[in-house]
Parts: C-alpha cells; sequence; structure tokens
C-alpha cells in the first residue's frame, strides 16, 4: 500500500487531505508542524510527502531540505501546499527540490491528479534507474570474469604446451612461453590487488584514522622506484614507452601504507605506459612544494578529449577500451584516486588531445 505523510499545521485541512487520501486507499500519516514531520517521515518512510510550507518551527522548505538529506528519502516524490501563486516563491521551492505545488484552495481531484501523477513518474524513474543498475551488474560481473579467466586460459594453455613439448622446444620458444605465463600472471596480480584494496576501503580498514594510527614513513625516492616496477607490470601489454623518474627534491616522507601508495602510483604509471607511443617516454616526477610532495606522471601519448576527461575517474569507464584494447575493469583511475584521497592528498588530470596527459598527485608531508 503507498505511504503517504501529509505535513500541514492547520487541523482541518490536515484532516480534510487525511480522509480524501484514506477513502481511496492510502496510508496516510498527519503531522501537525514541520519538526514533527521530519520525524514521522524518518520513521514512516513515505512514498510521498504533502507538505504545507508556512508552518510553526519549521516551514517547508527546512523540511524539504531536511528530507533530502535522508538517504532512505532523498528521491520522494514532495509536494508543496501553499495560499501564495507568485512564480518567484514557487520557483524557490522547485530549485530546492520540490516535485510540485498545489495552491490552497484546491479540489480533491486536484490534489489527486497531482499526487497520482508524481507517483507515476516517480514509478517510471525508479524502473529506469533498476534496469541501469541490472545492466551495470551484468556489466560488472561479465568483465570480472573476462579479467580472470582470459590470463588463466592463457597459462593453461602456455602450461599445457610446454608440459606436452618440454623434450621438443627450442629455449627461445620456451622462454616465449615462460613470458607468456608471466604476462598472465602480472595480470591476475592486478585484478586479484585491485580487489583487496577496494574490499580494505569498502570494510572502512583503510581509512585516515587507520592511516594516522598505523601508517609508516614512506620515502618518495623509494616509492616512485617501487610504483615504476609495479606499473610496468600493470601494463596490459609490455610497454614499448619507458618510464624515467625525475626527483627536484630529495628527502621527500609522507605518511602512509606503502602499499596503497605504491598501488596508486603504479595504477597512474600503467596508463601513461599503455597510451605512450613505441619509444615514448614516461617522466615521474616529485617536488617540494610547501608541506606538500608533488607528484607528476607525465606522457606524449593521444591526450583525453574533454568530454571523455569528464568520465576518466569514474568506477568502470574505460576511455576507448575497443580503439586501444584496453584490459582491465576501469577501476585503476577512481581506485587511484582512492588512495590518494584517504591518505589526506589530492589527484587532478589534465590532458591536450594530440599532445598528452599529466596526472599530478598532491601529498601531505610527514610531520617532523
Amino acid at each position: 500500500m503507498t505511504k503517504i505523510l501529509v505535513i500541514e499545521d492547520e487541523e482541518s485541512v490536515r484532516e480534510n487531505i487525511l480522509e480524501i487520501l484514506g477513502y481511496e486507499g492510502f496510508e496516510v500519516l498527519g503531522a501537525a508542524n514541520g519538526r514533527e514531520g521530519v520525524e514521522a517521515a524518518e520513521k514512516f518512510l513515505p512514498d510521498l510527502i504533502v507538505c504545507d510550507i508556512a508552518m510553526p518551527e519549521m516551514d517547508g522548505y527546512s523540511v524539504l531540505l531536511a528530507v533530502r538529506q535522508m538517504a532512505s528519502l532523498a528521491a520522494v516524490p514532495f509536494i508543496f501546499l501553499t495560499a501564495r501563486t507568485d512564480r518567484s516563491f514557487m520557483r524557490h521551492g522547485m530549485e530546492l527540490g520540490a516535485d510540485d505545488y498545489l495552491t490552497k484552495p484546491f479540489s480533491s481531484a486536484e490534489l489527486l491528479a497531482a499526487i497520482e501523477a508524481r507517483l507515476e513518474r516517480h514509478e517510471v524513474t525508479a524502473r529506469a534507474i533498476e534496469g541501469s543498475v541490472e545492466e551495470a551488474k551484468r556489466r560488472l560481473v561479465q568483465m570480472i570474469a573476462h579479467e580472470l579467466r582470459t590470463p588463466l586460459v592463457s597459462i593453461e594453455m602456455a602450461l599445457d604446451i610446454i608440459s606436452r613439448q618440454v623434450g621438443q622446444l627450442e629455449p627461445h620458444q620456451l622462454l616465449e612461453l615462460l613470458d607468456y605465463i608471466g604476462r598472465g600472471s602480472n595480470r591476475l596480480h592486478h585484478v586479484v590487488e585491485q580487489m583487496v584494496l577496494i574490499t580494505q576501503l569498502e570494510a572502512d580498514l583503510l581509512t585516515a584514522n587507520v592511516l594516522r594510527e598505523q601508517g609508516m614513513p614512506v620515502h618518495v625516492s623509494e616509492l616512485l622506484i617501487a610504483a615504476v616496477s609495479l606499473g610496468k607490470r600493470f601494463a596490459p601489454r609490455s610497454p614499448e614507452a619507458v618510464a624515467r623518474i625525475e626527483e627536484r627534491d630529495e628527502d621527500l616522507t609522507v605518511w602512509g601504507d606503502i602499499n596503497a601508495l605504491k598501488h596508486a602510483l603504479a595504477e597512474l604509471i600503467a596508463n601513461a605506459l599503455s597510451f605512450s607511443p613505441a619509444g615514448g617516454e614516461v617522466v615521474v616526477s616529485a617536488w617540494r612544494s610547501g608541506r606538500q610532495a608533488v607528484i607528476t606522471v607525465t606522457d606524449h601519448g593521444p591526450g583525453i578529449p574533454p568530454q571523455q576527461l569528464a568520465h576518466a575517474l569514474r568506477e568502470f569507464y574505460q576511455i576507448d577500451r575497443d580503439r586501444q584494447e584496453q584490459q582491465g575493469m576501469g577501476m585503476g583511475l577512481p581506485l587511484a584516486r582512492r588512495l590518494i584521497e584517504v591518505h589526506g592528498g589530492a589527484l587532478d588530470i589534465q590532458s591536450v588531445v594530440g599532445r598528452g596527459t599529466q596526472v599530478t598527485v598532491e601529498l601531505p608531508l610527514a610531520e617532523g
């Protein structure tokens, strides 16, 4: 049964609305002022709210803002009741997130028509969102299965060839098969590490408070060397570009989890290597800026168009996946940003089509 909350300080009006809606088969609840309405909304969890604007203790605007802050009610249809008809007054409520207005006095037919229209629209939107979520789940399952099965198949195939032809293989053929196994192993390692770190973040095992208590000093020079090595392993294909470290300031130290920071930078370096032209160079630079350590990863690849750059940090999004023959789940950049931010830092991407991309990471220097 559809639940409707009516927040109205005029008792006669409130009772009349409740009677009309109850007669139509809705489950209804009334509240005599804004404060009571917010408390009732939190407990009653209505499917729609009808609310007066001019009320004691909390006006309708304040009620709307409070309701929109509740995760469980953020999208619930909200209809204002008002005796005022000026457009600026109505526009203010719509800007705050109201779905409709009814001007007093109104008939029962007008009230029911407004409610039915908002409930129908909400249902259509909910179905569309549900369909999008289901499609996203399906794609995610397919992507994870692909990223786990593909390297396993290549490893099993290479091992099968070696086991059946071990005495017949030339040394260079054996090295090729071992390289095939190594690349499949690196791909699996990448996916597993991503999933472990995402799990730690989601389970609040890797938070700012945890890092303050359990972190340790991390020397940036050592961090960059380790990140470049790991980034080469993460690069989908054997990188035809090289990575060069350029330290402008020595003895930079940050505080945190070295494995998480190494992984974050490795994701950025792997991306830069993957998009760099053959024989190109990726430059990893580090320097001090006030109380921050600044690390940049710069490539001279094709660059990212502005319309795609806006989505680059979105989970499961990959830039030109088909054209660039990318692997992975589209989690590299979003995961890197989350790991940097949990360390109190920030990540920014700047790109020029035809000239390349630069990712800038800022991390607070360790005190003392």
